[in-house]
């Protein structure tokens, strides 16, 4: 009888410990919305504290560099500041997207069309990444997250709706919730940006602010 007993006290204590295993793992494969909301809100703390933001930039094939600077911009006819992101890349196009308005401006530079500017905005600029990544931690826009694998490290993948109609992937270090890379897709392409968070410092400030001068001197800006 004793023996009987000690034998189902262990097959007991077996099928809980597999099913503790398979809560487990089902919690580390299928992330709760709640900590879903929780990571969101950290990688959007990290892109509140980092202005700017060097990108490597890779769209329908091609691959281009870039930085961008998250600041407050004059209006085209005066009045008040506006905030947004002033967008460098690789071949002088320099782009100006604000929070009001749902096109950028082109300030100089040749338009690339296998090259959607709006895309790389929305990837590799920490002003909008920070605001869609805030909204998602509020319960604005739905989010999910799963584990991945991105910047040759494990990841998770948060995944959310994007401008203009389309979704956008941030993958953030699971220890840190650091942002790595986001990929942006609308309108049939993708823009997949590899993020590197830097300082603002004075000289790279002056260097966007007369690029600003110079662009809006040119006359009206292109949008798009």
């Amino acid at each position: 009888m004793r023996r009987a007993l000690v034998s189902v006290v262990v097959g007991l204590a077996g099928a809980f410990s597999v099913l503790a295993l398979g809560f487990g793992l089902q919690s580390a494969v299928f992330p709760s919305p709640a900590r879903a909301n929780r990571v969101a809100a950290e990688a959007s703390h990290w892109l509140q504290r980092y202005r700017y933001s060097i990108d490597l930039f890779h769209s329908d094939g091609r691959r281009l560099g870039g930085a961008c600077l998250r600041g407050s911009y004059p209006r085209q006819r005066g009045g008040r500041l506006l905030r947004g992101s002033l967008l460098v890349l690789d071949g002088g196009l320099v782009v100006l997207e604000t929070r009001n308005r749902r096109h950028i401006r082109f300030l100089s530079g040749h338009r690339r069309p296998d090259f959607p500017a709006f895309l790389a905005v929305a990837s590799g600029c920490t002003f909008p990444l920070g605001n869609a990544l805030y909204n998602a931690a509020q319960g604005k826009i739905r989010i999910s997250m799963e584990p991945a694998f991105a910047a040759g490290q494990p990841a998770l993948a948060l995944e959310m709706p994007s401008v203009r109609d389309g979704h956008l992937t941030v993958y953030v270090s699971p220890r840190q919730d650091r942002p790595l890379v986001a990929i942006a897709a609308a309108e049939g392409h993708t823009t997949t940006a590899r993020i590197y968070l830097a300082r603002a410092t004075l000289r790279i400030r002056l260097h966007y602010r007369q690029l600003l001068k110079k662009g809006m001197q040119r006359g009206s800006p292109r949008t798009s």
